[in-house]
């Protein structure tokens, strides 16, 4: 009877081992398949996140920016939107003295740091300061360098503060306008030229009047003029917004004047 029973368990036992060992495998299989399928699940949500980031933000319809630059003179909107299809940059130059205040607050890189993150690289901004007359502008190198750049638009402060101080007349004043005008109109056919004036003065007579003055002119010849000054206070607080000598605004006249512009610019 022993001797039967031995060869009995010796059989129990290896049937025992072996099912036991594909009941093993099996369930190890299923374990292996379910995280390889979890990891593959986990392996398309992370490639799907980071098409996600990497995708670039959806350019701006032909509709948008037409909306954006509504603002703009005619000419320039159409030169705008003819460069856009060319894939070429419109280059924008602004012009002026020391009232631009082409530091780190003054309001012409304000601007243009609004422009290029509201257009990109489909707008190029250079700013040209220069602490000279109208006279001395149009007669010397300062006119030849921005009429090199060839810009597309230039938005212009006349040199008027400068002239005030060094007794140079409106008539002279304006006869520089009209000479940088034909030669802007020479160096870029498609160009348009924006005036502006300086920033107002406290306890200023002579001045206000000289600038008075430009608005006229620039409506007499037909040359767009954008007259923040409707944004400056009238009262004794103007002196708030510039430095103590009133040469340049300070940093809160700078960023009203930026304010002005942008809005103008960007018409959002």
């Amino acid at each position: 009877m022993k001797s039967f029973l031995v060869p009995v368990l010796a059989i129990s036992c290896a049937a025992f081992l072996f099912f036991g060992n594909m009941h093993w495998k099996e369930r190890t299989s299923i374990s292996a398949t379910t995280e390889e399928a979890a990891d593959e699940a986990v392996d398309v949500e992370e490639t799907e996140t980071e098409n996600k980031k990497e995708e670039p933000q959806e350019e701006k319809k032909d509709g948008d920016v037409e909306s954006l630059i509504s603002n703009w003179p005619e000419e320039a909107q159409e030169r705008f939107t003819s460069l856009l299809k060319e894939e070429e940059p419109f280059k924008v130059a602004i012009v002026g003295s020391s009232a631009l205040g082409d530091g780190e607050n003054g309001w012409a890189p304000q601007l243009k740091e609004a422009l290029h993150n509201q257009y990109g690289s489909t707008i190029e901004v250079t700013v040209f300061q220069q602490d000279v007359t109208s006279i001395d502008f149009i007669n010397g190198e300062d006119s030849e360098e921005v009429l090199s750049y060839e810009p597309d638009l230039v938005l212009m402060e006349p040199f008027s503060l400068v002239d005030n101080s060094n007794s140079v007349g409106t008539v002279q004043n304006h006869e520089s306008i009209l000479m940088f005008l034909s030669q802007l109109g020479e160096a870029n056919e498609d160009s348009t030229l924006i005036l502006q004036p300086p920033h107002p003065l406290a306890g200023a007579t002579y001045y206000p009047q000289q600038i008075d003055s430009l608005k006229e002119f620039s409506e007499e010849e037909g040359i767009p003029y954008l007259d923040h000054w409707t944004v400056w206070p009238e009262d004794e607080t103007l002196v708030d917004y510039l430095i103590e000598s009133q040469d340049t605004p300070n940093e809160k006249g700078h960023k009203l004047w930026a304010d002005y512009l942008v809005d103008y610019f960007v018409n959002e």
